[in-house]
């Protein structure tokens, strides 16, 4: 996969607005113009999330929108650290690092993609969409989650929502609707895009393999440092007749699901 062309910015940058919204998501937008300006579809920004002491490292964000001088990132109070940014108030000051990784690959005469969430993945699939929307790719969107309650899905026209409860859209997971949307699909004209637990990155891989559709995979991953020095995020990937390793910040995120060596 051909890697995307980053620059790293360090800023302080306003909050303009946090307020939460769907499945509990909090929805944080940020005056960065430089990273607005430079942010690929994948990337992700680091965020210290407070200034004056623990916790002590930055945490990663996948982006959620960029543009007009604003970045967005879609994120849960799930720990100490985003507990700390969903309480921040418009109009404070926050150290942002980014765009960092390698993003989503779209190449030259893609006519449909198909994009798979799950869980928090829905934050850099919602930056992609827009993307592919605005070059006019067709495109199919499917959501996943436990239950109704964790779903997102504002921005999104007519997705398809599977829930593994059956409380909203389909009962199941996301594979059930990916192998119907991928059926019919020509290979070289078609392309699945996912962000989400690795289980479900597994799955989507095997079944875009299956139809022979291209699949970029977004994975997840707890990270230090965020620029590939720290090596804590390394992933197993395919080398030669054997296996080697490459660090998900730097790397990736995003890779070509064929390179990656599955182990759950």
């Amino acid at each position: 996969m051909k890697k995307q062309k980053f620059n790293i910015n360090v800023s302080d940058a306003v909050i303009l607005s946090v307020k939460e919204t769907d499945g509990g998501y909090f929805r944080m937008k940020l005056a960065a113009p430089v990273i607005a300006r430079t942010a690929k579809p994948g990337q992700f920004i680091s965020l210290k999330v407070n200034a004056s002491g623990m916790p002590l490292i930055r945490r990663p964000m996948g982006i959620f929108s960029a543009g007009k001088g604003c970045v967005e990132i879609l994120f849960k109070a799930a720990g100490k650290g985003t507990e700390i940014l969903s309480k921040k108030k418009k109009g404070e000051i926050i150290s942002v690092l980014g765009p960092l990784g390698n993003g989503f690959t779209v190449r030259e005469g893609l006519r449909h993609a198909v994009l798979v969430a799950g869980g928090y993945g829905v934050s850099p699939v919602a930056f992609l969409y827009r993307e592919l929307k605005r070059r006019k790719i067709n495109t199919t969107v499917i959501i996943g989650a436990k239950n109704k309650k964790l779903l997102y899905k504002e921005g999104f026209k007519s997705p398809k929502i599977t829930t593994e409860d059956g409380s909203r859209g389909f009962k199941g997971l996301v594979t059930g609707q990916l192998d119907k949307a991928c059926a019919g699909l020509s290979c070289g004209t078609s392309a699945v895009y996912a962000c989400g637990p690795v289980p479900m990155l597994k799955a989507v891989a095997q079944v875009s393999e299956k139809h022979g559709i291209e699949c970029q995979v977004s994975m997840e991953s707890m990270m230090a440092c965020g620029i590939g020095v720290c090596l804590s995020c390394v992933c197993s990937v395919k080398e030669g007749m054997g296996t080697g390793y490459k660090r998900i910040c730097a790397d990736g995120p995003v890779f070509d699901s064929r390179e990656i060596v599955w182990r759950t």
